[in-house]
């Protein structure tokens, strides 16, 4: 009976009282970022089920909607968000100083600039999830065979870590250079995507899709190499959100190439 105590005891703590405990004070009423953990893994939950069951079962009877129109819009007003993300960390990334700084951030830092790279913190979060609109396109267009697990374990788990990083670890510079990275990678990867829906006249000239995944490759080889740079070079970060944050790049990395070895190294021995 008492095993069954701590037990619960302990699964209550983690689920709930730990994110309370550890709560970073300054992000603690942000929007999204106040809800427990539970609650945010069912809001992606609920994503995953519209674009896995409940949209494909309610297009299965329906014609696939042209949406190039939508699709031009929305993946041009991606392209701007992400110039203006990219903007913002080249202007107050001290030349890129601020990512080789190794020191876990002070939680206590109310100084203007740390209330102001919190709050484009926040922004670039809900920024992410955008990007989850993406597949919605894929459902309402048929297209569900571009709802991979690649693409579903990477729309989950960005918001994700975001969640977790304005949670529990706000202002790392390592999240300041992923959003540097990231925005400049999709940029370029909206860019190709509001092009090609431009008619087959511009097809032609859209022949550098494979360069995109390569670049995202190389974001995650770089992301391996700084994080490994970062576990011996670091001080003051928690030990598990330190083992966390070094396997992701890895497993990411693994995803992406995969997905390049079998979408146009198959391709080119048929060529």
């Amino acid at each position: 009976m008492k095993m069954i105590e701590r037990t619960s005891s302990t699964v209550h703590y983690i689920l709930h009282q730990y994110w309370i405990d550890f709560q970073d004070p300054r992000t603690k009423d942000f929007f999204l970022v106040d809800i427990s953990p539970f609650t945010f893994a069912m809001i992606m939950a609920s994503y995953v089920l519209f674009v896995k069951w409940i949209g494909p079962n309610l297009m299965k009877n329906r014609e696939p909607m042209d949406l190039r129109l939508v699709m031009f819009v929305y993946n041009t007003a991606m392209v701007i968000i992400n110039t203006y993300f990219f903007v913002m960390v080249v202007l107050h990334c001290d030349y890129g100083k601020r990512f080789i700084d190794f020191k876990y951030p002070d939680r206590k830092d109310n100084s203007p600039r740390a209330l102001w790279e919190l709050s484009q913190g926040w922004y670039y979060f809900m920024s992410k999830f955008l990007d989850l609109f993406d597949t919605v396109l894929f459902v309402l267009r048929k297209k569900t065979s571009h709802i991979t697990f690649l693409h579903l374990y990477h729309h989950t788990c960005v918001p994700l870590f975001g969640w977790l990083f304005l949670k529990h670890n706000a202002v790392m510079p390592a999240t300041g250079l992923f959003a540097l990275i990231n925005s400049f990678i999709h940029i370029i990867m909206y860019s190709y995507y509001a092009l090609s829906t431009l008619g087959p006249n511009i097809r032609p000239y859209l022949w550098w899709k494979r360069y995109i995944t390569l670049a995202q490759l190389a974001q995650f080889a770089f992301g391996i190499f700084y994080g490994i740079i970062m576990f011996f070079l670091q001080t003051g970060y928690p030990v598990f959100w330190t083992y966390f944050g070094l396997t992701q790049p890895f497993f990411f990395f693994y995803l992406f190439y995969d997905f390049y070895r079998n979408s146009y190294s198959s391709k080119t021995k048929q060529n």
